[in-house]
């Protein structure tokens, strides 16, 4: 018995409270299960199943409006797990790649290159990333290495967002997702990794190129030598410029300046399902004769359905008039469209705060309807590891000073997730100047050019000085002196110029 596969022709959500319950006993699962299937399953709907379910099923999507394929499995490009790319270099034959698990490099010409996807997905943040550094054990070499990784990130968007110039009417403006690279230091936290994978034309080969690395070397020029490894973003110019017409939807849209954060995918798996999709349905765009014949006429369909069957005649009859409705019906009605417009704009919203002194966090519960907080449920200020330098060398009592929030937020049953940052704290720009300042003297003692009783002793002294400074730019002279790298003259200069 064949086995057939139900494909998607747009990147559409399927409703899983209504396809849940019919997808169940096809697959032999609980309701549950099939509705989370549904929604994970996204452009391949349904794989493997006997031709009479899913004709029916497909039968079902068509007569909702959803446009699909009943393809047979046997038929479909065999697509396995892409493999990664350790290294990219790009000439005029194509893209060569070291492959993870292969010896030799691989060449992709340019003109088999079928599928290019581009894809943002969204990864749990890890608390000590860097080289296995916890991040408050040296402050000074965890910030150098922090600053370094947003630039990092805020160079791959800028990039991945401006590709294609000839849409500049979709272009963010300057830093507008910026909030999506800010690390809330805390489990729930998330960023972002960019990933693009290169699919052949047959479908036999699927490579991955992590973006974030430093891996990609351009040789269109002919040159075997030349300047060393950058990043493998600076390779998606390169792909869209030759193989524009092979990028998924949703790499378009990305390289055109369209929203990062509704384009992302919430899993790796999401994305990988995603890049088969766009292959198959590219495939079958172009070969619609692999899909059989529908056995019921619909608009959609494999885009072959069969002439349509004339309609039997159906005797009309006069139905009587229904009866007045009350003022209960009306009332009811009422308080049931009161009922659908508050849910709609109820929000569960989890945020955390991280203090500015003493880095210990605090996460509050807060539920919202259309924006507006009708609860809050404020979380207590926690350590999440060892303790901060501050703890470590001042230890006093201090009010907890923060300058935003970062949040995830859902509708009910955890439809419509969002995450970002909202700004909102109860710091002052004086208060963040003068914690900036201040904070800048635990560094000295990290690099031994200042003793604890020289730092307890300037701390307090230096935030009071720079804190009640009413002008900015006086400020930030304040703060570039505390963060320059000192040396052992540094804490005397400093109590000299405090003392002024």
């Amino acid at each position: 018995m064949d086995l057939f596969t139900l494909i998607l022709k747009d990147d559409v959500a399927v409703d899983p409270r209504k396809y849940g319950p019919l997808v169940a006993p096809v697959l032999g699962i609980t309701v549950v299960e099939a509705k989370m299937a549904v929604r994970r399953g996204r452009g391949i709907f349904l794989e493997d199943v006997p031709e009479e379910h899913a004709r029916r099923l497909a039968e079902t999507l068509e007569a909702d409006g959803i446009g699909c394929w009943c393809v047979p499995a046997s038929a479909l490009p065999p697509l396995r797990q892409p493999k990664r790319a350790t290294s990219v270099e790009t000439n005029e034959e194509g893209v060569r790649c070291a492959l993870q698990g292969l010896q030799d490099p691989v060449l992709l010409p340019w003109d088999r290159i079928g599928v290019v996807s581009i894809g943002l997905v969204l990864v749990p943040e890890l608390q000590a990333e860097i080289a296995g550094v916890r991040t408050k054990d040296v402050a000074a070499l965890v910030r150098r290495e922090q600053e370094m990784r947003d630039f990092v990130r805020d160079r791959l968007l800028a990039v991945l967002t401006r590709v294609d110039l000839s849409h500049q009417e979709n272009a963010p403006p300057s830093a507008a997702h910026h909030y999506f690279f800010d690390q809330l230091r805390r489990k729930e936290a998330m960023q972002m990794k960019a990933f693009a994978d290169l699919v052949s034309a047959d479908g036999t080969d699927w490579w991955r190129m992590a973006l974030e690395e430093t891996t990609f070397v351009d040789r269109s020029d002919g040159s075997t030598e030349g300047p060393g490894s950058s990043g493998n973003f600076m390779a998606v110019p390169i792909l869209y410029a030759r193989r524009a017409d092979a990028h998924a939807d949703r790499s378009r849209k990305l390289l055109q300046g369209g929203n990062a954060e509704q384009l992302s995918f919430r899993t790796v798996e999401d994305f990988n399902r995603y890049t088969r999709w766009w292959t198959v349905r590219e495939r079958l765009r172009a070969q619609p004769e692999m899909a059989s014949l529908s056995k019921v006429p619909a608009p959609g369909g494999n885009g072959r359905a069969p002439d349509g069957f004339a309609p039997e005649p159906v005797e009309s009859v006069e139905l009587d008039a229904p009866p007045g409705l009350g003022w209960k019906s009306y009332a009811l009605a009422a308080g049931l469209i009161l009922m659908l417009v508050v849910a709609g704009g109820l929000r569960f919203e989890r945020r955390g705060a991280q203090c500015m002194v003493c880095q210990r966090l605090r996460q509050d519960d807060v539920v919202r309807v259309w924006g507006y907080p009708v609860r809050e449920s404020l979380g207590d200020w926690k350590e999440t590891g060892s303790k901060s330098t501050y703890d470590q060398v001042i230890g006093r009592d201090h009010a907890h000073l923060y300058d935003g929030f970062g949040f995830e937020q859902e509708a009910l049953f955890g439809f419509a997730q969002r995450f970002g940052r909202t700004p909102g704290g109860n710091a002052s720009p004086e208060e963040a100047d003068a914690i900036a300042c201040a904070n800048g003297l635990l560094a000295w003692r990290a690099a031994e050019q200042a003793t604890l009783e020289e730092v307890k002793a300037a701390y307090p002294r230096l935030y009071d000085r720079v804190k009640n400074i009413r002008d900015p730019a006086a400020r930030q002279r304040w703060v570039r002196l505390a963060k320059a790298e000192p040396d052992r003259q540094a804490p005397g200069n400093l109590m000299e110029e405090i003392s002024k």
